[in-house]
């Protein structure tokens, strides 16, 4: 198993990487070159103070879960981008799923895609 990633839809409790990472490397990736960051959320969600240590580089924040076979709803979505704009400006905020749909078929991606669409086009 690896670290941060299921091994199947639905999985409970697989390994999920240390939330102080992202705080650790915040200062390097905003330096350097690299112009976007992926940060997953939907699985776990992040301290959204995070956001107000980039202060050049784009977030792609995942907006809902690629492990899990629930449908987000349109207002959890809005919810959590809408807390994340209070720390990033809106230039700077990319709506994305978690890392991967290959768990999720390509009905039940699209539904979720579907409702993440939908929110980013409203915010």
């Amino acid at each position: 198993m690896c670290c941060g990633y299921p091994n199947y839809l639905d999985e409970d409790g697989y390994k999920k990487a240390n939330p102080e990472t992202y705080f650790r490397l915040v200062e390097q990736l905003d330096n350097s070159m690299i112009q976007q960051v992926s940060i997953e959320d939907a699985h776990r969600h992040n301290d959204l103070t995070l956001f107000d240590h980039f202060t050049k580089t784009s977030i792609i924040l995942g907006s809902f879960a690629i492990a899990d076979g629930r449908v987000e709803s349109v207002e959890e979505i809005r919810k959590r981008l809408q807390a994340a704009l209070e720390h990033i400006d809106i230039e700077r905020l990319i709506a994305a799923p978690d890392c991967g749909l290959g768990f999720l078929g390509r009905n039940l991606a699209m539904r979720k895609l579907k409702y993440m669409c939908q929110v980013a086009k409203t915010l």
